[in-house]
C-alpha cells in the first residue's frame, strides 16, 4: 500500500473500480483503494495541496488556518531542559515588529550585543569611533546638545574640506557661555594641579629665536643673510636684515586678519656677538617698531644709540588669529 496524491487516488480508482458489468472488481482490488484513501487522508489534508505530496523535507504544510486551542507540543533536544507544561506554546507569533525587547530573557547576563558600546565600559573599542555627519554630536557630561536654548557643551568633531579626499579633523570645544558666566564655560581641568583654561587666546601666537651675528660692523657679511642661524621658530615665515640690528620679521600668511596690529611682542637681545660666558653681555634695548597685519620690525641698539648685532635674539607673540573674537572690553580709569 502507499501514500498518494488526490489525482493519483481518483485516476487508481476509475481505472480498478470501473462499472463491474464483467465481473472483473475483485475484493483486493476495492480493499487496497480504500487501504490507500486511509493511508493518504492525514498527509493530503495536512498539506492543504491535493495536488501533490504532503511533506517537505520532513515538514507538514499548512496551506490553510489550523486552529490548535491547547497549543503545541515541543518535544525535543531543546526542550528537555523544561516541564512538560513549559513544551506547550500557546500564545501565536505576533510578527517581528511586535516583539517588545524589554519582554525578552536574559538580558542582564553576559555581554549579548558586542556590537555595541556597554554603558558598564566592560568592552573596549577595537576600531575607529566616527561622530560626523550633517547635525553636530556632543560629547558632554549631561547627554544634551544645548543646556539652554543656544550654547553647546562638551566636545565635537568636524572636517575641514569635508567634500574632498584630502581634510583634517577640527575638534570644537563648546562655549557654554551664558551672559558673560564663566562657570558655564566648557573648559579643561588637570587633576593634577587644579589649572585650567577654557581658550587657546593663552597660547602664543607666534615666536622665534635666531642669532643675528650675520650683520658686522653695520654692513652684510659675505655670508649674507645665512649668518642668520634660526634656531627655533613657530608660526614664523622669514626673516629679513636690513643693517646691523635692525629685522623684519614676517608672519606665516593668513594668520592675522587683515588690518590686524594689534598683537603684544615680547623681545629679549643679550647684546653681543659671542656668548662665551654667563656675563658675556652688553646692556642693550630690543624694540618693536612697525606692526603690521604681516610683519613686524625688531631693532637692537646699545646705550649708546648705535645699532647692534646679538648673538641671541628671543620673540614671543600674543595676540587673535583671524577669526578669534576679541575679548569684552577692558575698563580703563584713573586712581587716586
Amino acid at each position: 500500500m502507499s501514500v498518494k496524491n488526490s489525482t493519483d487516488l481518483k485516476s487508481t480508482i476509475n481505472s480498478e473500480l470501473a462499472d463491474n458489468n464483467a465481473g472483473a472488481i475483485s475484493a483486493l482490488d476495492i480493499r487496497h483503494n480504500m487501504v490507500d484513501i486511509i493511508d493518504s487522508i492525514v498527509p493530503i489534508a495536512a498539506s492543504g495541496d491535493f495536488s501533490t505530496y504532503p511533506f517537505d523535507n520532513g515538514i507538514v504544510k499548512f496551506k490553510n488556518i489550523i486552529d490548535v486551542g491547547s497549543g503545541l507540543f515541543f518535544d525535543t533536544d531543546n526542550t528537555s531542559h523544561l516541564s512538560t507544561e513549559e513544551k506547550y506554546q500557546w500564545e501565536p507569533y505576533p510578527g517581528s515588529g511586535n516583539v517588545s525587547h524589554d519582554t525578552l530573557a536574559d538580558l542582564n547576563t553576559g555581554d549579548k550585543h558586542t556590537q555595541y558600546i556597554t554603558v558598564s565600559g566592560i568592552r573596549m573599542m577595537t576600531g575607529n569611533f566616527g561622530l560626523g555627519g550633517v547635525t553636530e554630536n556632543w560629547i558632554n557630561h549631561s547627554g544634551e546638545a544645548t543646556v539652554l536654548e543656544t550654547d553647546n557643551h562638551g566636545l565635537h568633531f568636524s572636517m575641514t574640506n569635508p567634500d574632498t579626499a584630502k581634510y583634517g579633523e577640527v575638534i570644537h570645544v563648546g562655549s557654554g557661555n551664558h551672559g558673560g558666566m564663566e562657570d558655564t564655560y566648557t573648559k579643561f581641568k588637570f587633576d593634577y594641579d587644579n589649572s585650567e583654561y577654557h581658550t587657546a587666546k593663552t597660547n602664543a601666537l607666534a615666536w622665534v629665536s635666531f642669532n643675528g651675528s650675520a650683520y658686522l660692523n653695520g654692513s652684510l657679511s659675505d655670508s649674507g643673510l645665512s649668518g642668520i642661524a634660526v634656531t627655533s621658530s613657530y608660526n614664523i615665515s622669514a626673516i629679513h636684515a636690513s643693517g646691523a640690528g635692525t629685522y623684519k620679521i614676517f608672519f606665516k600668511d593668513g594668520l592675522l586678519g587683515a588690518g590686524n596690529t594689534n598683537y603684544a611682542v615680547i623681545a629679549h637681545s643679550n647684546g653681543t656677538t659671542s656668548n662665551t660666558g654667563p656675563q658675556s653681555m652688553d646692556l642693550v634695548t630690543p624694540a618693536v617698531v612697525i606692526r603690521e597685519d604681516d610683519f613686524f620690525t625688531l631693532a637692537v641698539r646699545n646705550d649708546n644709540g648705535e645699532f647692534v648685532n646679538s648673538r641671541r635674539n628671543d620673540i614671543v607673540v600674543y595676540g587673535l588669529q583671524s577669526g578669534v573674537r576679541p575679548e569684552a572690553s577692558i575698563t580703563v580709569q584713573n586712581f587716586t
